[in-house]
């Protein structure tokens, strides 16, 4: 007879996640294919290798992709958006620091014909004049609205801190930014850089032979777009000589915390151990910091901290809304959960905690095709190995107590760390 006051064994097995296919269109496009079967459902993300990093303008690779949905060749802006809606499908545009991204999700059975729209949108976008207006005063307004918020605030002036106000990470918008940008920015930003030669294609859900030809088809047998391959842009940092600022914001009701620093490059060898060293500190809700600052002092709702990967160079952030009169308190905690965790190695107990939350999270968050997807973007994006799923969970499984420590001694440092604090 089972006796259920005994445990089951534990066994470790080994974690693998699915590859995407690949293949090159004739005309140089990489297309990267996860397949979902059961799913009546395509998504295809173009991916070009643009962004933030290459403007010459604020806020011009910014508007130049969201003006592309805002009309082209045959279509006006009220009429492309109706006929997305009238197949049910999801279009979605963002830019990053070095990468832009337009992803469509459709029903597989409408498939051709929202296709043929987003190449209709890629290749011939209107720039309307009359609708950037528009979208200009909108977001002008919904910036201004913004900047009322003291964790805005907070995490432009690390940023600033940090990166300095001359690099790409480090510059902030201002009112009259917005001002300055006109339609003729945003096509030739768009002239210079949307085309095959910086483009990637991923491909995912419900595809078959029939899908990717019809891709092939409109995107893939000619050359289109911009005929100039992406340059790098070098920038260098200029960080604040001062690291401790202070903002004052009479609407605020309370304090808005952000602590951090750059730490090592996202390829190198500490990155994956020191995800782990991240969580036991501040990434996940059972974490030092929620329990010392949260539920021990009572001095915030929520306390976190993070390794922002914007670029390849990894910043260490903490960030915290917390009472109007606790900040100085909240940040010598964040000092002391440092200093105990190069002082103290950490327990068994919590780390096996750890590593159960941190392989938990991964197999929730990578269990389908879309977020495959996602996470084979991020690694293109980074320049990672396609192993990075497997080589994290390694990570997590091997990285034991000493080497926490010794990370925490390597990196955490609390007097390197800039300190932002927007307050009443």
């Amino acid at each position: 007879m089972l006796d259920r006051t005994v445990p089951p064994m534990v066994q470790s097995l080994p974690f693998t996640f699915r590859k995407p296919g690949r293949q090159v269109f004739p005309n140089g496009i990489p297309l990267y294919m996860i397949e979902a079967a059961g799913q009546e459902v395509v998504r295809i993300d173009f991916v070009f290798s643009v962004g933030q990093w290459h403007q010459t303008q604020k806020l011009q690779a910014l508007f130049t992709c969201r003006m592309l949905r805002e009309g082209c060749r045959g279509y006006s802006s009220s009429s492309f958006a109706e006929r997305i809606d009238y197949y049910g499908a999801w279009l979605e545009l963002s830019v990053a620091m070095n990468r832009t991204f337009v992803t469509l999700y459709t029903l597989k059975k409408f498939f051709p014909q929202t296709i043929t729209l987003v190449q209709r949108m890629l290749f011939e976008p209107a720039f309307s004049e009359e609708h950037f207006l528009t979208i200009r005063a909108n977001n002008k307004a919904q910036f201004q609205v913004n900047m009322q918020k003291g964790e805005v605030l907070a995490m432009r002036a690390l940023r600033h801190s940090v990166y300095g106000v001359t690099h790409p990470c480090g510059m902030s918008t201002m009112p009259e930014d917005y001002d300055a940008l006109h339609t003729d920015a945003l096509v030739d930003f768009y002239g210079r850089y949307y085309g095959s030669r910086n483009c990637t294609i991923y491909l995912s859900g419900s595809i078959d032979d029939g899908v990717v030809s019809q891709v092939e088809s409109l995107f893939g047998r000619m050359e289109w777009g911009s005929s100039s391959l992406v340059g790098d842009r070098e920038y260098s940092l200029s960080p604040a000589n001062e690291r401790n600022a202070v903002i004052m914001h009479p609407d605020s009701v309370q304090c808005s915390i952000r602590m951090g620093c750059l730490l090592m490059d996202v390829k190198e060898a500490d990155y994956l151990p020191m995800r782990v060293l991240n969580t036991v500190l501040g990434g996940y809700f059972g974490s030092r910091l929620m329990k010392n600052v949260r539920e021990s002092k009572g001095y915030t709702y929520h306390i976190g901290s993070d390794l922002v990967t914007n670029t390849s160079q990894v910043m260490f952030m903490v960030s915290c809304e917390a009472l109007a009169d606790k900040a100085e308190e909240v940040m010598d905690e964040v000092r002391n959960e440092i200093l105990r965790l190069q002082a103290q190695l950490v327990p068994d107990a919590e780390l096996r905690m750890v590593r159960n939350y941190m392989t938990g999270e991964i197999c929730r968050n990578y269990e389908g095709a879309f977020s495959l997807t996602d996470a084979y973007i991020f690694m293109e994006h980074l320049g990672l190995p396609q192993t990075h799923i497997e080589d994290t969970v390694r990570a997590i499984c091997t990285t034991d107590a000493a080497c926490l420590q010794q990370l925490a001694r390597r990196y955490l440092h609390p007097e390197s760390l800039y300190t932002v604090v927007v307050r009443p």
